[in-house]
């Protein structure tokens, strides 16, 4: 009995064409619709028709809803919209798209892969012409399904390794590096870093960026990163402080907003000062922390960048302007803030 063949996938059809998977997707998305490909050479499109012809391509989501044409709506879906940094992000998005004549539909995943994939399929029965998605854990293969129907994929916040997609996203290990580095120039060397156990990039980055700094400043052995569940960390950041306390912790640096509110209010009920007690470094402002009247250091994203520059791409791969040039890897650098 033969085993049950895999699925060909648009980046099985841009590896063998030689293109990137962008020109695939806005290709085949085009065909599904029964368009021309405006601003794509025209050997280079009947190449990859007849790649994807030769290799059985099938798109495996929702192809219906290519055919009926443009609605003239991009899906965004981030991780969590209360989050301050996706908030105005989506704010600026909205904006952004408003001027050029598309409606923005958004969703939030909660960093749940299921969560994820029931809003694709939502948004994808809706027409959307685009898609921007802020990668969960173990997204990949709900990421591959959205390609390999032929809507157009920009990642935001992060990047998913293995993928060629466009993405935009911040330079993390740089910003956490820098933050460290000034934590250290205050004379902090016992630093540690409350951090996610998740195998997301952006989280990897910045744990890497603080390992660099303690690292080059012969500050091995003097710092720890403690990766806390993103969805039962309270208690465990309470305890994390506690112990740092106890065993002469100098400072944190926070991988994520988040957690810099959760970790400073440990810190508050739990009777220590900042930054008597505590440096604290972390990733953009919140107006909580006006709450505990302190000074810090953090990393300020770039949110009207971080909203134009992933909707020129999205909007570079829909509709009749197809860009050939869009950049694959975007990368952002924060502003340090003291």
């Amino acid at each position: 009995m033969n085993a049950r063949r895999r699925k060909v996938t648009i980046k099985d059809i841009a590896r063998e064409a030689g293109v990137s998977q962008a020109l695939v997707s806005f290709v085949m998305s085009n065909k599904n619709r029964g368009e021309k490909t405006y601003r794509v050479n025209e050997n280079t499109a009947n190449h990859i028709l007849e790649v994807a012809e030769k290799l059985d391509y099938q798109p495996n989501l929702s192809a219906r809803a290519l055919k009926r044409g443009r609605t003239g709506t991009i899906g965004v879906i981030v991780s969590d919209i209360s989050n301050p940094f996706f908030a105005e992000v989506a704010r600026d998005m909205e904006d952004e798209v408003y001027r050029k004549g598309y409606t923005v539909l958004f969703g939030s995943t909660d960093e749940d892969p299921a969560k994820l994939r029931r809003i694709v399929r939502v948004f994808v029965d809706k027409g959307v012409d685009g898609l921007v998605i802020v990668p969960c854990q173990h997204s990949e293969d709900i990421i591959n399904d959205v390609c390999n129907s032929g809507i157009p994929v920009v990642l935001m916040d992060r990047r998913v390794e293995g993928l060629d997609i466009p993405s935009v996203t911040l330079n993390n290990r740089k910003a956490s590096y820098d933050m460290t580095m000034r934590l250290i120039g205050k004379g902090y060397h016992f630093i540690e870093m409350i951090s996610y156990d998740m195998e997301l990039t952006n989280i990897k980055d910045r744990e890497q960026g603080m390992v660099d700094a303690m690292i080059e400043s012969g500050l091995d052995g003097y710092y720890k990163i403690h990766r806390v569940s993103h969805h039962e960390h309270r208690q465990v950041v309470d305890n994390i402080v506690k112990e740092a306390g106890e065993r002469g912790g100098e400072a944190f640096v926070f991988a994520t907003n988040t957690l810099a509110v959760r970790g400073m209010s440990s810190m508050f009920r739990g009777g220590f000062h900042i930054p008597q007690d505590f440096g604290i470094a972390c990733f953009d402002y919140n107006s909580a922390f006006d709450i505990y009247d302190t000074d810090l250091i953090y990393a300020r994203q770039p949110i009207e960048m971080f909203a134009a520059k992933t909707m020129e791409c999205v909007l570079g791969l829909v509709g009749p302007d197809y860009q050939e040039d869009i950049p694959m890897d975007t990368v952002l650098e924060a502003e340090i803030v003291e």
